[in-house]
């Protein structure tokens, strides 16, 4: 009981000071650490996010400070960092583990001892780990305590690796790759203008809230990264070129697709997965028109604006793990789109011309709320790959016995009562998924064995 008021009495001084509380998972699993602090810690996606490396390497240097090692020779330390929402540490859960590794059940030696030293020590060195990242609301993040930066160097395909070595580079003009990921980086820095016949830049993983790059100093640049990045809409600014193909501009904070993207009048691929884009209007994808890949992938989409049919030349269009209820009609006018992702949604029903959309042979809608097909589906005779599980089909969609090109069809988990017969008339399969049905129980070989025998005669591999 002494022990259990003096663990509330830690959380409660913490508060009251902003001091971090730093306490082995194991002594604040035996104590029954008060859950409701943590509780308020939890992500949307009910899962921790992905570490900045920002936080890594401020993190790894708290530890060394705090334990006065150059590095942990003997011992691994895995930290749980609870972050509040200006960014600031407010409880480290830790674990010292053997280097054989995560999973051994030895006991790691000297841990105890090293273990008081740390919660005595380590929260006078944590004012230093800040993460912008997620501002604005808590945050749980996982780091280990010897995480590796990029190598340094040059490399005999012309690629530099790291900042020393960018600024110490000698033949500049046969650089072609600069990797400044992983660089705590604040800014882009000027360094990147000493490789004029750059062509790809990485800037992932930092630290950026702005950033900056005159596309005039750098003719040859066609692929950037800043995925991982504090980015907002409006602090990208890149000058208008013809040069740029590839942009990543995932994992950052942006509600919309850059201005600047705009100026980038050649620009084929851009990723804006794992960004709250809830403010995509219709002037949003303007002059995007050598656009042929976009992944909107995890970007909270509620509403896709009609205005993407501005993108003429779209092949590829990613709209995984959103919040769309339905398509807007316009998207059917995506005359060379060939892979279709709307999986992870809340789709009740396929546009009603779907059919226009002639060219796309991969077409992936499952884990949405789909029950019947649009019969104008029967004409997209292009169709090679169809993923319908996890949706809400009761009764067969005959409009599937019309493919003749389908070689892959997924109708997993759905509601069939009985093996759905119209199937044996699709022509061509060669891969049928059908598990998690109703109709399969334990004696579904015996009871349907005459129709999988006819599937497998056929030689289609049928997953049941």
């Amino acid at each position: 009981m002494k022990c259990f008021l003096t663990l509330i009495l830690a959380f409660s001084s913490a508060v009251l000071f902003a001091q971090p509380v730093v306490m082995s998972r194991i002594k604040a699993d035996s104590l029954g650490l008060p859950k409701k602090q943590l509780s308020d810690y939890a992500t949307r996606t009910g899962v921790m996010l992905e570490t900045p490396f920002s936080v890594q390497a401020r993190m790894k240097s708290a530890v060394q400070s705090a334990l006065s090692l150059d590095r942990m020779t003997d011992l691994n330390l895995w930290c749980s960092i609870y972050l509040n929402a200006e960014g600031r540490v407010d409880y480290v859960l830790y674990e010292f583990m053997p280097v054989a590794g995560e999973g051994s059940m030895k006991p790691a030696p000297g841990a105890d001892s090293l273990g008081r030293v740390l919660e005595a020590k380590l929260p006078a060195f944590l004012n230093e780990v800040i993460s912008s990242r997620n501002a604005g609301s808590k945050s749980i993040y996982r780091t280990f305590s010897d995480v590796q930066a990029f190598p340094s160097g040059v490399k005999k395909d012309s690629t530099v690796f790291g900042l020393a070595s960018a600024l110490a580079a000698q033949d500049t003009l046969k650089v072609s790759k600069l990797h400044l990921s992983r660089s705590l980086l604040t800014e882009v820095p000027d360094v990147i203008y000493r490789f004029p016949n750059l062509q790809m830049l990485m800037l992932d993983d930092n630290d950026l809230k702005s950033a900056s790059i005159n596309m005039k100093r750098l003719p040859k640049l066609r692929h950037i990264d800043l995925s991982r990045n504090v980015l907002d809409s409006k602090e990208i600014r890149i000058s208008k070129n013809t040069s740029l193909k590839w942009l990543n501009l995932q994992k950052n904070g942006m509600h919309d697709i850059p201005a600047a993207v705009q100026r980038c009048k050649s620009l084929q691929t851009l990723w804006l997965g794992y960004n709250p884009a809830d403010h995509l209007s219709n002037k949003s994808f303007r002059k995007l028109k050598k656009l042929r890949d976009l992944n909107l992938y995890r970007a909270d989409i509620t509403v896709l604006p009609k205005g993407i049919k501005k993108l003429r030349n779209l092949e590829v269009l990613d709209l995984y793990y959103n919040k769309l209820e339905s398509l807007p009609a316009s998207i059917v006018n995506l005359k060379k789109l060939t892979h279709l992702a709307i999986s992870h949604n809340q789709l009740k029903e396929l546009p009603e011309r779907i059919d226009k959309l002639a060219s796309v042979h991969t077409l992936y809608a499952h884990h949405n709320r789909l029950s019947k097909l649009p019969p104008s589906i029967v004409n997209m005779q292009n169709l090679k790959i169809l993923d319908l599980g996890f949706n809400w089909f009761t009764t067969f969609p005959s409009e599937l016995t019309s493919f003749v090109r389908l070689s892959e069809l997924d109708l997993s988990s759905n509601n069939f009562p009985e093996f759905p017969e119209q199937l044996l008339k699709i022509q061509n399969l060669g891969k049928l998924y059908l598990r998690g049905n109703p109709f399969l129980q334990k004696d579904s070989e015996d009871k349907y064995s005459r129709q999988l025998g006819q599937l497998k005669s056929r030689h289609i591999e049928v997953f049941y």
